[in-house]
C-alpha cells in the first residue's frame, strides 16, 4: 500500500496527542495550569483511539496483500514486536547507563528490577513480554511500565482477531459492530468488582473493549467508495450528531470532569462520541492535505518514526518528570519544556530506528 498523505498525518496527529496527554500528567502542582491539565491530561487516550481506529483501517489492504494468513501474523509481529523489543532493550540500558548521575532515574529501568528484586533473567523476559498490563497485574505477572506499555498487548490481540472480524463484517457488517459495542460494555462493566480489588486498573484497557474503535476503522476501509459518494451528507448527518449528543451531555452532566468521561475514550458512554469524531478527524486530514499539502508534508515526514515515538515517549517523561520541578515553572515554561522533551524523543526515536529496522528486513526476508 503506497504512502496516503492523509494516514500520515493521521499516524502523527496521534503519536504527539500521546506526547501531550503524558507530558500534562507531569505537571501536579503547577500553578494555574489545573484548567487546561484537565483537558490536555485526555489527549493521550484520543491519541490512542485514534491509533486503534487507524489499525483497522490498513488491516484489510494487509490481510488482502499477504499470501498466507500466516505470512500475514509473521509480517505483523515482526513489525510490532521487534522495534518494541530494541526500545526495551536500549532504553532499559541507557537507563542503567545513567546510574551514577541519578540513581532514581536508574531505578526505572526494568533491568534495575530484575537485576535487584525479581531475579535475573527472567523478571527481564517476563515484564517486556507484550501483554496487556491487565492480565499482567491479574496473574500477578511483573509490572514495568516501560516502553509500549498496555496499548502493545491490545493491538497484538487485534490483530490476532483481524482476519475473524474481517469475514464478519463481509456478512454481516451492521451487527458485527453492534455486537462489538455490547462486547466492550460488558467487558467493562463485568471487570468493576476487578477494579474495586485493584486487580486490573480498568476494564477499557482490555482488548475486548477496544474492539468497536479497531472494528469501525475496518468498516471505514471496507465502504470507503460508498462514504466518499455520499461524502457531503453523511459529514453533515455526523457532525449534526455530535453537535446534538455532545450539547445534550453538556447540559446534563454540568460539571466538567463528568462530561469529558463522555467525550474521550474513558468508558462506554464515551462511545457516542469519539466513534463519530474519529470519522470527522480522518475527513478533516483528508481535506487539509488537499488544500495544504506543502505545509503538511513535513508535518507527515515524522510518520516514519511514529510507531517508535509511541514507544519510546513514556520512558523519556519519566527521566525529565524525575528531574525537573514542574511547579516552579512560569506561564511560558511548560511550552517551552514540552517542545524539547518532543525534541528529545523524535531524535531518540530516530536513533533507535537505525537499529529496528535492519533486523526488521532480515527477518522478513527469512522464510
Amino acid at each position: 500500500m503506497k504512502k496516503i498523505p492523509w494516514l500520515d498525518t493521521v499516524r502523527v496527529f496521534a503519536s504527539f496527542a500521546v506526547i501531550l496527554g503524558h507530558f500534562v500528567s507531569c505537571f501536579d502542582g503547577f500553578d494555574g495550569f489545573d484548567k487546561m491539565r484537565l483537558f490536555f491530561f485526555h489527549a493521550g487516550n484520543v491519541g490512542v483511539f485514534v491509533f486503534f481506529v487507524l489499525s483497522g483501517y490498513l488491516i484489510r489492504p494487509s490481510l488482502e496483500r499477504a499470501s498466507s494468513l500466516w505470512s500475514f501474523y509473521r509480517k505483523k509481529l515482526v513489525r510490532i514486536v521487534v522495534p518494541f523489543t530494541i526500545s526495551y532493550i536500549v532504553l532499559g540500558a541507557a537507563l542503567i547507563a545513567l546510574a551514577p548521575l541519578e540513581l532514581a532515574i536508574a531505578q526505572r529501568s526494568p533491568f534495575y528490577h530484575a537485576m535487584y528484586q525479581s531475579g535475573f533473567p527472567w523478571g527481564v523476559f517476563n515484564a517486556m513480554f507484550p501483554v496487556d498490563v491487565n492480565l499482567m497485574m491479574f496473574f500477578d505477572l511483573p509490572l514495568y511500565w516501560f516502553v509500549g506499555e498496555w496499548f502493545m498487548g491490545v493491538l497484538l490481540w487485534l490483530y490476532l482477531i483481524s482476519p475473524l472480524l474481517d469475514k464478519m463484517i463481509r456478512r454481516a457488517p451492521l451487527l458485527t459492530f453492534a455486537a462489538s459495542i455490547v462486547i466492550a460494555v460488558a467487558t467493562y462493566y463485568v471487570t468493576e468488582p476487578l477494579m474495586l480489588e485493584h486487580r486490573i486498573m480498568t476494564g477499557w484497557w482490555l482488548f475486548p473493549a477496544r474492539i468497536p474503535e479497531f472494528l469501525f476503522g475496518m468498516l471505514l476501509f471496507a465502504y470507503k467508495d460508498f462514504l466518499q459518494q455520499y461524502r457531503q451528507k453523511i459529514l453533515y448527518g455526523v457532525a449534526a450528531w455530535t453537535v446534538v449528543v455532545g450539547t445534550a451531555e453538556a447540559i446534563y452532566f454540568s460539571e466538567v470532569p463528568a462530561m469529558l468521561t463522555r467525550w474521550f475514550q474513558l468508558e462506554p458512554y464515551s462511545m457516542l462520541m469519539t466513534i463519530p469524531c474519529s470519522y470527522l478527524l480522518f475527513e478533516l486530514t483528508v481535506w487539509l492535505n488537499e488544500k495544504f499539502p506543502s505545509p503538511l508534508e513535513w508535518f507527515n515526514g515524522f510518520s516514519d518514526v511514529s510507531y517508535m515515538m509511541m514507544l519510546t515517549q513514556h520512558v523519556i517523561m519519566y527521566i525529565f518528570a524525575a528531574a525537573i520541578e514542574f511547579e516552579k515553572f512560569h506561564s511560558f515554561g511548560p511550552f517551552l519544556m514540552l517542545t524539547l522533551i518532543t525534541i528529545v524523543i523524535v531524535y531518540v526515536s530516530n536513533a533507535i530506528k537505525k537499529f529496528s529496522d535492519p533486523v526488521e528486513h532480515w527477518l522478513m526476508k527469512r522464510k
